[in-house]
């Protein structure tokens, strides 16, 4: 994997977390916050019994593809299916990856997705938004929704479970 400066988002941990199972299929996240220093958020502990992780902590300042080609290439050499979860800015080159990935990637899950979600026509992939901030009084929380919300988490798994 390749090295990134020791600033911003990134100044602590790796860019790629893996948690979870080391085999079965993969749910790759796009994190343009560069959360998940060093695990995956607690919520996401009941999603990594039943799939391996790939955290990619890529902000969306850095423009940088690479840390979630190399991770889907593995995953493709091994022939693991993947779902990837993607949020806010991140959205847009998330659903470009895996048009190049259509031969692994199933779906693409979207937080707060910036602008319209573009649909993989003449692919299999499904795409679909999980999650949405909301405004007005009971909204605390600014869009995109941190991956790590619970809201997020139940709406991948809620999406994951109805395609099973």
């Amino acid at each position: 994997m390749r090295e990134f400066g020791r600033e911003g988002p990134r100044a602590e941990g790796a860019s790629v977390v893996w948690a979870g199972r080391h085999d079965g299929p993969a749910l790759v996240v796009v994190d343009p916050a560069g959360s998940a220093k060093h695990d995956v958020p607690p919520t996401w502990h009941g999603l990594a019994e039943h799939f391996q992780i790939a955290w990619c902590r890529t902000p969306a300042a850095e423009h940088s593809l690479e840390d979630i080609e190399d991770v889907l290439e593995a995953l493709s050499d091994r022939r693991v299916p993947a779902n990837i979860v993607a949020s806010g800015e991140a959205c847009p080159a998330a659903i470009a990856i895996a048009r190049q990935f259509a031969h692994i990637v199933s779906t693409v899950l979207l937080v707060d997705p910036a602008g319209e979600a573009d649909p993989l026509d003449g692919t299999d992939i499904d795409v679909r938004v999980v999650a949405r901030s909301h405004s007005g009084p009971s909204d605390r929380i600014e869009a995109p929704l941190p991956l790590g919300h619970p809201e997020v988490v139940d709406g991948v798994a809620a999406a994951l479970a109805g395609m099973r």
